[in-house]
């Protein structure tokens, strides 16, 4: 399964590199790191740090088609002292309409994560996928100050288990600080699927090269 996965995600990629007539000159680089606290397990005070680059796949007009994104996240909960999760993967995703993006990814993840109140910490590493519903819309603008409003929704799959693990729904807003630096604020639900929901505050801070 797992070379399956792999195999179709590379042909995919050398067709898209055929079908469109150009790549946008300069890729996005975005190093994001994210603290979050559980408002229902208080043993669950994680702290993540995301690093993306993204790669515009442009049509014969140099609008954008398609967005690939390969990624590493890493999150560790501050309170056990323990990176329960890492994960490296690419994301592909278009914007649908100037609002709504759609995106899916593929990812290898290493997990030290227990849902038994962290009992166990034997590692498992899998194979996941992730569909990435996202909209969202300019609330307020002015020359020094802009505020972003959005939605977001994550369901991911685990190839070794065979079933959907997580669903999770993010509300939140974006905060641009100048050109290269944004800042957010959101409430998260995770559902996990099978297992414990937790409701987490977040806060954020991204740099954009």
């Amino acid at each position: 399964m797992k070379i399956k996965v792999f195999s179709g995600i590379a042909l995919f990629l050398l067709s898209v590199s055929s079908v469109f007539a150009a790549w946008g000159k300069k890729p996005e680089i975005r190093w994001q790191q994210v603290y979050r606290y559980d408002l229902r397990q208080h043993d669950q005070q994680l702290y993540t740090n995301r690093l993306s680059l993204t790669f515009n796949c442009l049509d014969k007009k140099e609008k954008s088609l398609l967005k690939i994104t390969p990624f590493f996240e890493a999150r560790r909960n501050i309170r056990e002292g323990l990176w329960e999760r890492e994960e490296l993967g690419i994301e592909i995703g278009r914007d649908i309409f100037s609002w709504f993006y759609l995106g899916e990814s593929i990812q290898a993840a290493w997990l030290r994560e227990n849902y038994c109140n962290y009992t166990s910490h034997k590692r498992r590493d899998t194979i996941e996928s992730e569909t990435i519903f996202l909209a969202s819309h300019e609330l307020f603008s002015r020359k020094n100050f802009k505020l972003k409003g959005f939605v977001r929704d994550e369901y991911t799959y685990d190839f070794d288990i065979g079933a959907g693990t997580r669903n999770e729904i993010t509300m939140g807003f974006i905060i641009p600080v100048g050109k290269y630096i944004e800042t957010g604020l959101d409430w998260r639900h995770i559902d996990r699927i099978h297992d414990y929901d937790s409701d987490t505050f977040e806060v954020s801070l991204i740099l954009v090269f």
